[in-house]
């Protein structure tokens, strides 16, 4: 008999056994992709079957996230709960920036350091910190086909919106009803698909505002957001099956084939591809899938995700010729790239975010139940289990 997610989730103590395998496959993937896209290989990915990786892998993030951080949001009181999401995800971002405009920022600028410490841009890019997002610093990466020095930040004000919005959902404890978390969530794709299919009835000064709420790349991840939240909230109807899971599978590679690029932007494909991204990733989180041993010793995956840019451009910076070269290039400098991010994202995790994990056990389930398989594990002699990403 098929079990139900939620029977699934009891099963694990409330800690899906797949969520490991998942966020680093993700993160790993995330980087190849931006591996082409640094290298001037945009149109071979835009224009091929590999357009969908932009389309789906960073909304599987922020579905896993929806997923996991329901439970607590239901849990915990609003105060706390903001300060167990700052104590995840501020500390690596805050390090991420210093090390970026304090280190390799003056090593890297082709202008004297006199104007680099004093252009705006400089001073501008701790912004980044508090989700506004500043991508260049004066001089960095200027001979590059990109002048970001970390574009994988763009996710980082979506991502605070996100918690704006599960706030508002808790305040209002919609969070804690799944037929008015379904309601909120469905009247999100609605107002979407009105501003995608009916824009004239929106006056002229505000359809930039609607198109960037309801149709933007940034948009698409607050539907997977919202939906892995609602999927936790129907944990208990949802079939944890294979046949849902190859149909799932089935809508994508449907779309792969039938649509492009354009998609991401789109909002009439997502009720049924979005859905079924968020179905292929509670399913895997939910099930049994190895990880080598190393992945068990610690949470890396926001680390790569957070640090994988720069290092790529500073790859693509030293030596242009090999890591330019079309395609092969991108797959080269994939090749250098991620083990310079995971061994970053490695120290990162030891000597920044898992001590700030201590200060969390009292605001989340999952550092609980971290912190006393930390003492088991020690007890045995043996590895830890990471938890979530940004969970």
């Amino acid at each position: 008999m098929t079990k139900s997610f939620g029977e699934v989730l009891d099963k694990y103590r409330g800690i899906g056994p797949g969520f490991d395998f998942l966020r680093i496959g993700l993160a790993f993937s995330i980087v190849l992709t931006h591996s082409f896209l640094l290298t001037r290989n945009d149109a071979f990915i835009r224009g091929s079957v590999f357009w969908f990786t932009e389309y789906a892998l960073v909304p599987m993030f922020f579905a896993l996230s929806g997923f996991l951080i329901a439970g607590s949001a239901q849990r915990l009181s609003l105060r706390n709960f903001l300060i167990n999401r700052g104590l995840r995800i501020v500390p690596a971002l805050a390090v991420d920036i210093v090390v970026c405009s304090l280190i390799i920022g003056p090593i890297i600028t082709v202008v004297y350091h006199a104007d680099y410490f004093t252009d705006p841009r400089f001073f501008k890019y701790f912004l980044n910190i508090v989700g506004w997002i500043h991508y260049e610093l004066p001089g960095v990466f200027q001979d590059n086909p990109s002048q970001r020095v970390n574009g994988a930040l763009w996710t980082v004000p979506w991502e605070i919106f996100c918690y704006i919005i599960m706030s508002f959902l808790m305040v209002t404890a919609i969070v804690k009803t799944r037929y008015k978390l379904l309601a909120v969530t469905a009247a999100y794709i609605v107002l979407g698909l009105i501003v995608q299919k009916m824009p004239y009835l929106f006056p002229g000064s505000i359809k930039p505002i609607a198109r960037f709420l309801f149709m933007s790349r940034g948009s698409q991840l607050i539907t997977a957001f919202m939906m892995g939240i609602v999927a936790f909230q129907f944990k208990a109807v949802i079939p944890h099956s294979r046949w849902l899971f190859a149909a799932a599978c089935l809508v994508c590679i449907v779309a792969i084939v039938t649509l492009d690029s354009r998609a991401v932007e789109s909002v009439i494909n997502r009720p049924l591809v979005i859905t079924s991204l968020v179905y292929i990733t509670v399913f895997i989180g939910l099930s049994e899938v190895p990880i080598p041993a190393f992945f068990r010793k610690g949470d890396y995956s926001y680390g790569v995700y957070l640090y994988h840019d720069p290092f790529l451009q500073i790859w693509i910076s030293s030596f242009p010729t090999v890591f330019l070269y079309p395609k092969y290039g991108a797959l080269a400098l994939y090749l250098v790239g991620l083990p310079s991010a995971l061994a970053v994202a490695v120290l990162s995790w030891h000597f920044i975010e898992k001590p700030i994990l201590g200060l969390r056990k009292k605001f989340s389930f999952i550092a609980q139940v971290r912190g006393v398989e930390d003492g088991n594990q020690a007890g045995r002699g043996s590895n830890v289990r990471p938890v979530a990403i940004k969970s």
